[in-house]
């Protein structure tokens, strides 16, 4: 074989080769201005004073977060929306950094389901996951809290690590199988995030960066 022929066909491979390792910025928060309510994130109708109060772009070494801060027991959620083909990018990555968390007994999260951090990825109006930084149970566990349609999901337990930044990886369209005993065959309706402490009536902060879909883990 000629050594053009032979080049000409390494191209032709390398252009028609998957790309993998990809990923897809969905929201790093660059693009807001500190001190406001993040660019492109919506709450629900009647909602946004309160939502200003709890969440706002913060910045530290040169890099914007959101900072959701609640003292007032609001439990609002902010949310976005994103066109995410999950068969290409079925992973969702972010970071979180849990500030204060509700103290609660062993148990009582049943009742009042507060967290510090919690990021939801919605499939429409029918069911959603919540990935949380949890007060009371471990990480790795879950509660179908209605079977089905909303499952919780722990990934981070404690005071351990608060304070620090933490990577996050998760499996959507695994878990979305592994959690409500069935394929996924359509696609997120996008991410929500809610801080909150209503139910404990305590304090809670989580700061929020890097969201991104990606197709590796």
């Amino acid at each position: 074989m000629s050594l053009p022929r032979a080049i000409a066909l390494a191209l032709l491979f390398l252009s028609a080769a998957p790309a993998r390792g990809a990923e897809i910025p969905v929201d790093g928060f660059a693009q807001a201005k500190v001190g406001d309510f993040p660019t492109g994130w919506k709450t629900y109708p009647l909602q946004m004073g309160k939502a200003k109060r709890v969440y706002r772009v913060a910045q530290e070494g040169g890099e914007n977060f959101l900072r959701a801060e609640d003292a007032e027991y609001l439990s609002v959620t902010a949310f976005r929306s994103f066109d995410w083909d999950i068969d290409k990018y079925p992973y969702l990555k972010f970071r979180w950094r849990a500030q204060s968390l509700p103290k609660m007994a062993a148990g009582e999260w049943r009742e009042v389901d507060d967290h510090a951090c919690g990021v939801f990825v919605g499939f429409g109006f029918a069911s959603a996951l919540k990935y949380v930084w949890s007060s009371t149970f471990p990480a790795g566990s879950f509660w179908a809290k209605r079977p089905g349609k909303f499952v919780i999901v722990a990934r981070e337990f404690g005071e351990g690590r608060a304070g620090q930044w933490q990577d996050v990886t998760v499996d959507v369209k695994g878990d979305f199988e592994r959690y409500f005993g069935k394929p996924f065959d359509g696609k997120p309706s996008g991410l929500a995030i809610l801080s909150d402490g209503e139910g404990a009536r305590q304090r809670v902060a989580c700061d929020y960066a890097a969201f991104r879909v990606s197709d590796l883990p």
